[in-house]
């Protein structure tokens, strides 16, 4: 058969147009969701097996975008619960996060995947959201690489989480134990000679630190419970009785009492008193009244928590009768402790 060159050149025209257009149709690749710039999620915790809260983030590069959903698929193994249960909150986020826009309850939960209302994101902004209820996800077996997505308005990008046998760590610690127990003297006189009117002593200041929980005790004990001069054998005795009440040195007779005062440092927990079977006995108005002496210990004061200086100060206080034998060397010895309640 012949053909006229005007029906091949219609022939080889057909075919180059056809070229024109299918060649295109072969080599076109296939089109693909848009990448996020950034995507994480983010259990509060990763313990295996258990019930958590957690953290949603995504950082979008496209304008112009139509949000109307978010969509975070879990990985495998994760137990979801039902929609209402995905409840959410926008506080507590990442430093520069901004809360995610018009975020919500879910609307629907699909196999893995959960569905958040959403609305329009701007480009180059972190967004985020917490899901705020522990019945919403369980964990899964502990694993690595357990891998999910995030989606929304067309920008879809995968993340990936490890599930660990335990995610926390139990810190502990010791604090010593701490006490520190001093006298400002180990010497004490009377201001003035003994006289038929009560005198008070210079007196000796005790100072107590500790860090003990139920605070510190100190105690008085006397050699003698009197002031005894071996020159002579003379005595003047302590008087009244240990009951919780001080006791005054009333004029013409001998005694021989201690009052102790203190002062509470005000750092620390612990307040200073003298209350009954705790110094009540000594609690005396540092003029005439004081507390009876003893020779086995008596407890002075006392704090009820820590302290970094607590004082207490003793003071004896005297007064004799017209015909007490004079001497210069009548002496007592007081034994002065102290220790911590821990």
């Amino acid at each position: 058969m012949i053909h006229s060159s005007t029906q091949r050149t219609a022939v080889l025209g057909i075919f180059t147009l056809l070229f024109v257009l299918v060649i295109p149709i072969l080599f076109a690749e296939k089109a693909e969701a848009a990448g996020l710039q950034q995507a994480y999620v983010r259990p509060d915790r990763l313990k295996a097996s258990t019930a958590t809260t957690g953290l949603v983030c995504a950082k979008t590069a496209v304008t112009d975008v139509t949000e109307s959903n978010v969509v975070v698929t879990f990985p495998t193994g994760f137990t979801l619960g039902l929609a209402a249960t995905f409840t959410v909150t926008t506080t507590n986020l990442p430093s520069g996060a901004t809360a995610w826009a018009g975020i919500g309850t879910a609307t629907n939960v699909t196999s893995q995947a959960v569905t958040f209302p959403s609305s329009n994101l701007t480009a180059n902004t972190l967004y985020c959201f917490n899901w705020s209820s522990t019945t919403a996800v369980t964990n899964s077996t502990a694993g690595n690489d357990k891998t999910g997505t995030i989606a929304s308005g067309g920008n879809s990008s995968s993340y990936a989480l490890s599930i660990i046998s335990d995610d926390q760590i139990v810190v502990t610690a010791t604090v010593p134990s701490t006490f520190t127990f001093s006298l400002s003297a180990n010497t004490d006189t009377f201001a003035s000679s003994l006289s038929t009117t009560a005198q008070l002593s210079n007196g000796v200041t005790a100072t107590i630190a500790t860090n003990a929980a139920s605070g510190w005790v100190a105690w008085v004990k006397s050699a003698n419970a009197a002031l005894n001069s071996a020159s002579t054998g003379a005595t003047i005795a302590t008087t009244g009785s240990i009951d919780d009440t001080p006791t005054a040195l009333t004029g013409g007779t001998n005694g021989y009492l201690l009052d102790v005062t203190f002062t509470d440092s005000g750092t620390g927990t612990g307040t200073v008193t003298q209350a009954a079977g705790y110094g009540a006995e000594y609690d005396g108005n540092s003029s005439n009244t004081g507390g009876t002496l003893s020779t086995t210990f008596q407890p002075v004061a006392a704090s009820s928590g820590t302290t970094d200086g607590d004082t207490v100060i003793m003071k004896s206080l005297a007064r004799i009768s017209a015909v007490q034998a004079a001497a210069s060397d009548y002496t007592d010895t007081l034994t002065v402790v102290a220790a911590g309640r821990f």
